[in-house]
Formats: structure tokens, sequence, C-alpha cells
């Protein structure tokens, strides 16, 4: 991503081995990882698809205290990655359209048009930068009830905690796909494409490395792929009540992972009708789009979020391209016809066993060789 694109953006917004955690434990359920270099969750794949909402719940319920706090402070991490990759994503959005022509007061006017459609459930502009200090205290006060022993108030506390991350990366979500919805009006469909280079293209570079299989064995990485992803969706809150838990199964080829719905994109094409009430974002007040043509970068289908093209772009399109397989596969919900169907993950045991339908889909052909250093076709 570029480096010195969001000041004045920033300003206008006001605003592994078979386990990856393996290493000393810091708490119950919790360690500390030599791949990632920090703390982690711990416990096999079943216990990883459940919300550390949850475990924060179930620990305060068990009247383990010490537990609960670290659990709290966990989910505050998995918050802040989240949160601090839309710090960059908005800014380079709309460096991007500053690229391509729109003037500063351009900018100004429409992220104010956007931010005014994200009124908070309590009536207040949103601020993203205050809503996190507000997330932040609360996670203070709850280690501080948990310090005190006091199950009850934490318990009390709880939803609130949650529900004002949610608020936030939700929001962020909403603000990143009302730019997202101007480059599209603006420029039309395929560019997207460029968009998404620009903003994401060098992540790929540098956080997907590590799955070619020329430089490691997949036998260590698929374990890194697989708890990352159950992190991240934790992060986002996915699954029914906005609570971080998903679906997760394993057969002899493949891991799936089910989000119902996913907590970014997925949510955007069904609305917050659980938590808040409020619609599709394609539908008024957003009127916000989907594809209407097919492309490679979405998979070729018609109905695809926006947001969500960056699925396909970054776990499968460009690792095709780069390593010869997909990190991952997803099989998209898409608007409206298939808004109720869960966002699926899957992720193979041997990335060179992937069926050759999961190329068709982004217009790629399955090679012969593999691997970032494989010798041309």
């Amino acid at each position: 991503m570029p480096k010195d694109a969001s000041g004045w953006v920033e300003e206008m917004l006001t605003a592994i081995t078979a386990e990856p955690w393996q290493g000393e434990a810091m708490a119950p359920g919790l360690g500390f990882s030599e791949v990632l270099g920090r703390r982690v969750r711990t416990g096999d794949w079943q216990e990883q698809k459940v919300s550390t909402y949850d475990k924060i719940r179930q620990a305060l319920e068990a009247g383990d205290f010490q537990s609960a706090a670290a659990f709290v402070g966990f989910f505050t991490d998995e918050a802040d990655v989240i949160f601090g990759f839309f710090r960059q994503l908005i800014p380079d959005a709309n460096e991007f359209l500053l690229k391509r022509g729109l003037t500063k007061a351009d900018l100004r006017e429409l992220n104010a048009k956007i931010i005014a459609l994200l009124t908070l459930p309590d009536g207040r502009a949103f601020n993203a930068r205050r809503l996190w200090e507000e997330f932040r205290a609360q996670g203070e006060e709850m280690v501080l009830l948990c310090g005190q022993e006091d199950a009850a108030g934490a318990l009390e506390l709880l939803p609130r905690f949650k529900e004002t991350w949610r608020i936030v990366q939700d929001r962020d979500v909403d603000h990143l796909y009302g730019l997202i919805n101007e480059v599209v009006v603006r420029f039309g469909e395929p560019a997207l494409e460029e968009f998404w280079n620009f903003v994401i293209g060098p992540l790929f570079t540098t956080r997907y490395a590590k799955f070619d299989i020329s430089k490691f064995p997949w036998a260590e990485s698929l374990q890194t792929n697989l708890y990352l992803a159950f992190e991240a969706m934790r992060g986002h809150l996915v699954g029914q009540g906005r609570f971080g838990n998903m679906e997760f199964e394993e057969d002899e080829d493949r891991f799936t992972y089910r989000f119902d719905p996913c907590g970014s994109g997925h949510r955007a094409l069904r609305g917050d009708d659980q938590v808040e009430g409020t619609p599709s974002r394609m539908k008024p007040p957003y009127n916000w789009g989907v594809t209407k043509e097919k492309h490679d970068f979405a998979w070729n289908k018609e109905g695809v979020c926006y947001y969500c093209s960056n699925c396909c772009i970054v776990m499968q399109l460009k690792p095709i391209d780069a390593f010869g397989y997909p990190v991952r596969v997803v099989e998209p919900p898409t608007y409206p016809s298939n808004v109720a169907a869960k966002c699926t993950w899957h992720v193979y045991k041997d990335p060179t066993k992937v069926p050759e339908r999961f190329y068709t889909d982004v217009g790629r052909t399955k090679p012969k060789t593999f691997g970032a250093t494989k010798p041309p076709e």
C-alpha cells in the first residue's frame, strides 16, 4: 500500500509447524506463536471456530477471572488488526480517487455524504477514532471488573463491549464500500481491479509470500493459513447475532469455513436486520451496487458485492498467477438471488489438487507446475 497517501485524508476524516501457536503458554487458552511473533489463541480447529466473545462469557460464568481478562485482551487484539487495516484502506481509497481526477473538495463532499449515512444507533455522528477509544475504555473496564471478580458486572458490560466494536468495524466497511461504489459509478466495473491492485497489491506481496510452496513446505504454511482465517473472521464478528462464531469442517481433501454472514461484504449485501434493523446496502438510503457484468476478478459472476471482489483477487486470482494455485477458494453469495447463502471458503490440504473449476471461475487454466519459481509452461 502507498505509505504516504493518507496524511491529508486522515486529517479530513477526523480522524509453521503443526500448530502455529506452539510456544510458552501465556494464560489458559492463549499462547505465544514463534511463527507469527505474537499472542494467539490455542486449541484445535474446532476450538478456534468458537468466538472470543463466547470464550470471555464462558470464563466469566465459570468464575475463571484470569482467563476472562486474558480473552478480553485478545478480543481487543483481534479488533485492533482490523481497525488498523481500515485506517490504511480508507485513506488509500481516497488517494486512488484523487489520482483518478477527483479534487480534494470532491472527496470532502463524498466522504461527508457517506459518513452521514453511518449515524450511530444512539444518534451520534460516526467518528471511528472516538468510538475506538470508547471500545478500548470498555475493555479496560472489563479487565478491572475481572480483577474485582465481579462476574455480574462484567457479564452486563460484555454485550456493549462487543457491540461497540461491531459498530466501528461495520461502519468502516460501509465507509469503504461507499468509496468503492464511487469508483464504479465514475469509472466502470473494470476499474475495480485497478482499485484493488492499488490498495492491496503490495499487501499480497508481503503477506502471501509465505504460501509459496517453492519456498516453504505447504505442511507448515497450511496451518498458518488456517489459523489466520479463524482469527480474522472472529475479529470481523461473523455469524448469527454477530458474535464471531463460524462453521468449520474437514474432509479428505480440504478444510471448509462457512460464515452466516461474513462480517464485511456479505453483511453489506444482507443488511443489519439482526442487530440494527438497517437494510441491504444495495437498497435506500445507500443504493450501492453489485457487479452487473462478469469479470475474472469477481468469479465471473453477476451480483458480487464490490467489497467481496477483493477476496477473489487476493486469495484466488493473484495466488494462481503467482504460485499456480489459490491460497483459499471462495464460493461467494450473490445479490439478490443468492444472498441467503452462507459465504464459503475452502483451503485444500494439497494446493496442487485444487479442482479445475476453481481456476475456470477466475478465467484461468490449471498449470502443470507450481510455485513462484516454477519453470515456464
